[in-house]
């Protein structure tokens, strides 16, 4: 069967691309809007883009654009899958390899990010969520690093709790990666001395995705996915490699949240601190494969 799914991918793969630069030149120039004047991106002292250019206009367009290819090449994928698996062919959820996870995420990861954008309309944030669906799709292009032929699912993962517990942890994930990169320009923006970005804004921005990715982040890994682990292997609970790299990177956010919400820190260290859960999340969701395995690694 020809995987009509690696097409779409590749198209979104360009839309992200060209989604990026846009992103790219409106943090670098700025937008020109003829009524209100030039308003500046990230660079100080930056010219302003020619008249008639809005950069942002044209991201978040493309944004979208791409994320339509990538929602259309998840569900063709999944229709792919569904010899291998009934329960994927209902849910649109192929997540049972690398180049499944990486191209969900592709997909998952923008839309989060451009929902966010529409509440705060914090263009610059753009440049990482867009940039790394770009790489996501650019890695899961490597047969030799993420393989596209289908493959019959394992009994173990032909589970409704494992789509549960898969779609609940890369929808945090997805928010983390958002709130991943408002920390990232928080943290420029304050080494740096630039605010062209009101500082409490972003911080908003990175406290509102690190809730709702929580939320999810939470539920998915203690409530579905023990549910998932009593099922396929009769405990809900193993200390796997993937489990406690989950619980520590869920400790250090509840941490996070912890010192924002009752300590009431909103300085550069509880950024910080954030910055270290999504590097935590990061390992624990991806680094577990290749360097210490584990029941949960994926190929």
């Amino acid at each position: 069967m020809k995987l009509y799914s690696v097409m779409l991918f590749f198209a979104a793969t360009l839309g992200y691309f060209l989604s990026f630069l846009c992103y790219l030149f409106y943090a670098t120039f700025g937008t020109k809007h003829p009524n209100n004047g030039p308003v500046l991106g990230i660079v100080a002292n930056a010219a302003p883009a020619r008249a008639g250019i809005d950069w942002g206009r044209w991201a978040t367009a493309l944004a979208w654009m791409a994320v339509a290819l990538a929602t259309s090449g998840v569900i063709a994928r999944a229709i792919e899958l569904g010899d291998a698996s009934n329960w994927i062919r209902r849910v649109f959820l192929p997540a049972t390899s690398t180049y499944e996870t990486f191209t969900f995420l592709a997909w998952i990861i923008p839309l989060a990010y451009l929902l966010f954008e529409r509440r705060y309309q914090i263009k610059q944030v753009g440049l990482f969520a867009i940039g790394i669906a770009f790489i996501l799709l650019g890695a899961a292009a490597s047969p030799v690093f993420a393989p596209s032929e289908v493959r019959p699912v394992v009994p173990s993962l032909d589970s409704i709790w494992l789509v549960i517990h898969v779609l609940f942890m890369l929808t945090g994930i997805a928010c983390f990666t958002t709130g991943f990169g408002a920390t990232a320009l928080f943290l420029r923006q304050h080494y740096n001395k630039a605010e062209k970005i009101p500082q409490a804004r972003l911080e908003e921005l990175m406290y509102r995705c690190i809730t709702i990715g929580f939320v999810f982040y939470f539920i998915g890994g203690f409530v579905f996915g023990p549910i998932w682990a009593e099922n396929a292997w009769g405990r809900y609970w193993g200390f796997d490699p993937k489990e406690m790299g989950m619980a520590i990177a869920a400790l250090t956010y509840a941490a996070y949240l912890h010192l924002r919400i009752v300590m009431g820190w909103r300085d550069v260290r509880v950024a910080w601190l954030a910055a270290v859960a999504y590097a935590l999340v990061l390992f624990a969701w991806l680094g577990v494969n290749y360097f210490l395995g584990g029941l949960h690694s994926f190929v």
